[in-house]
């Protein structure tokens, strides 16, 4: 065919082509924004990644919270371990009355009671402790009118046994908005105010999610569930093939023959006493015709994955390795103290978000009925998470004795304030009335030294 009978039937072919892709965009869905390409299908409805999105999950479903809290060591864990890291240290008081309000601490059992509080939080999204004074549950608790003595003891309770009455979802100036006015204890006939309540919230929700969760926040274990069924599947599965990691094979001339004769019964006992003798005397006997062999299952691979999911859960759960499994850290010269670290910040955190706004409510009480009255100077510092050893407590007293010494040397402290500050910390105990009499010799001596004309001292 001659060039010119080629050049129509060309023009042709590019106008069906043309026309093919036209119907095919106009036919397919598109994304709204970024690279597409309608011959590969990237970016439309073609592409199977175009499908993916994320759905929303079930934030009710404590049943299925409660069976793996109960069930799985390592839900256990992704509850408890922050929460007890978080209380276990416990914090200090910065008042005059900071002896009496331990005590009171104490008698209540507060520590334990706040730490219990926050692995609810964490497992269910929220609980609450309810404060049990010689007020009237069922009205506003009034904590100016708490007296000493007042607050008889705390109990803990998950969100899902305070069942919600009357929400509020309109009011956004009552300090209730999107909480309930009253609760119920497992459904109980009495209501209770919700000013009752030291409320201790889990991971927090947007507004929208917040009103079906009755104001409380989401389940810390909730949004890594997947992950724990994940990694214990694996592991499970391994399990299973451990069991067949060794299977033995005999090769025997006529079996087919044999089993469509109805021979099975007696070649069964035939194997059956050879797997006796071989476990028994460790003695395998074979007949002529049979050949022996043993296939091991190959696991070399298996050790990667579990460290990838063990990994992986550890990221869903803000949780270092070496604190969920136990396992030392991985890697040269590695100690692991950069992964602390960074839990540890991030516990921070959540001690300010979590743990704070309730136990401000239960201190609004617990300080009245410690001393009767309300205290202004009253305020608290969580105590570090890790407390140093002797070695690093030496070292850090060496350094501020050397301090001292400087200022003091310069003329910038006083030894009576180096004193005072030493019995603050209750490294040594002092003489407050020395301390006191050692001040008005040092005042004595500021304001009695000459002074030279020139205004420089002797």
């Amino acid at each position: 065919m001659s060039k010119k009978g080629q050049a129509p039937a060309t023009k042709k072919l590019g106008k069906a082509l043309t026309r093919a892709l036209v119907e095919y965009k106009a036919g397919t869905k598109q994304t709204a924004d970024g690279l597409v390409n309608v011959v590969s299908g990237l970016g439309t409805e073609k592409a199977k990644r175009s499908h993916n999105q994320f759905e929303y999950g079930f934030l009710n479903n404590f049943q299925q919270l409660d069976a793996a809290y109960q069930t799985s060591w390592l839900a256990r864990a992704i509850v408890d371990y922050p929460a007890e890291d978080m209380t276990r240290e416990w914090r200090t008081l910065k008042c005059d009355d900071a002896d009496v309000i331990r005590a009171e601490e104490d008698r209540l059992n507060l520590p334990a009671m706040v730490s219990e509080a926050t692995s609810w939080a964490r497992l269910y999204g929220g609980a609450g402790i309810l404060m049990l004074t010689n007020q009237d549950l069922t009205k506003p608790l009034k904590p100016e009118k708490i007296k000493k003595g007042d607050l008889y003891r705390l109990l803990v309770i998950d969100r899902f046994d305070m069942t919600a009455m009357n929400m509020n979802q309109s009011n956004i100036l009552a300090a209730n908005y999107l909480q309930p006015e009253f609760y119920t204890i497992s459904a109980g006939a009495q209501q209770i105010h919700w000013t009752h309540f030291a409320r201790f919230a889990g991971a927090k929700l947007p507004r929208r999610q917040r009103a079906q969760t009755q104001g409380w926040g989401d389940s810390e274990l909730r949004k890594c569930l997947d992950d724990v069924m994940d990694i214990v599947a694996s592991k499970d599965g391994i399990a299973e093939l451990m069991q067949e990691a060794n299977v033995d094979i005999i090769q025997r001339n006529g079996l087919s023959d044999e089993l469509a004769s109805d021979q099975d019964d007696a070649i069964t006992a035939r194997y059956a006493l050879f797997s006796m003798m071989k476990s028994s005397i460790n003695l395998a006997l074979l007949d002529g015709e049979e050949t022996y062999d043993r296939k091991t299952l190959d696991l070399s691979g298996v050790a990667p994955v579990l460290d990838t999911l063990m990994t992986w859960i550890s990221g869903a759960a803000d949780i270092p390795l070496t604190r969920l499994f136990g396992t030392s850290a991985k890697g040269l010269n590695a100690t692991g103290e950069g992964d602390m670290d960074n839990y540890f910040n991030s516990l921070s955190s959540k001690r300010l978000t979590q743990i704070d706004p309730g136990l401000r409510q239960l201190d609004e009480v617990m300080v009245r009925s410690a001393t009767g009255q309300w205290l202004e100077d009253f305020n608290y510092v969580w105590n570090p998470f890790q407390q140093p050893d002797a070695v690093q407590i030496a070292t850090a007293n060496k350094a501020k004795a050397e301090t001292d010494i400087l200022y003091k040397d310069a003329g910038i402290v006083l030894p009576s304030q180096i004193m005072r500050r030493l019995q603050a910390e209750e490294l040594y105990q002092f003489d407050d009335e020395k301390i006191a009499a050692l001040e008005e010799d040092e005042d004595l001596t500021m304001f009695n030294d000459p002074v030279e004309p020139d205004g420089e001292e002797k």
